[in-house]
């Protein structure tokens, strides 16, 4: 398993960052900005203090030639956000995101609060992990490559949306 801390300060209020990423219209046209196509967007509210997003898309694969000729040049994503308010009023999300046809996983644990003026702290632990005998390294590195890099890219997307 390969792990990358990331932090990002927000101009924004949490409550404001956390709009952003939990509205499908938004992460719609995040991830087709991204390069991703064929993007669903499901949003639920259980309770005013947990928010479950479900996304399924297909990537652009950005590997070696001899990697995209066994994936392909597209992979299917499924992705599963749970977000939790804290009593303290800050948020903490768990993402889960699986390739499809890739015995290899990736999560997040983002943690969002408040930073003193009127800003958003947030920290984020990705990680990937990948059961594939022989390959296992090579796909986690990959991997955790491309999931920071999106991560980050979410990072400005939303920074820029709530400014």
């Amino acid at each position: 398993m390969l792990k990358r801390e990331e932090n990002h300060v927000f101009a924004a209020p949490v409550e404001a960052v956390v709009t952003r990423w939990t509205d499908a219209e938004f992460l719609t046209a995040m991830m087709q900005d991204q390069g991703s196509r064929k993007i669903a967007v499901t949003v639920e509210r259980p309770s005013p203090d947990e928010i479950h997003v479900a996304i399924t898309r297909q990537v652009p694969v950005e590997a070696p030639a001899m990697i995209r000729a066994v994936i392909g040049s597209w992979l299917d994503l499924t992705q599963r956000d749970v977000w939790q308010r804290q009593s303290d009023g800050s948020w903490h999300a768990v993402r889960d995101a699986k390739p499809k046809g890739l015995s290899a996983e990736g999560q997040c644990l983002l943690t969002l609060s408040a930073d003193g003026d009127g800003g958003t702290q947030c920290a984020a632990t990705v990680s990937v992990q990948s059961r594939a005998p022989m390959v296992a390294a090579m796909v986690e590195s990959l991997m955790l490559e491309d999931s920071t890099r999106l991560l980050r890219q979410e990072f400005e997307a939303v920074s820029a949306a709530t400014a």
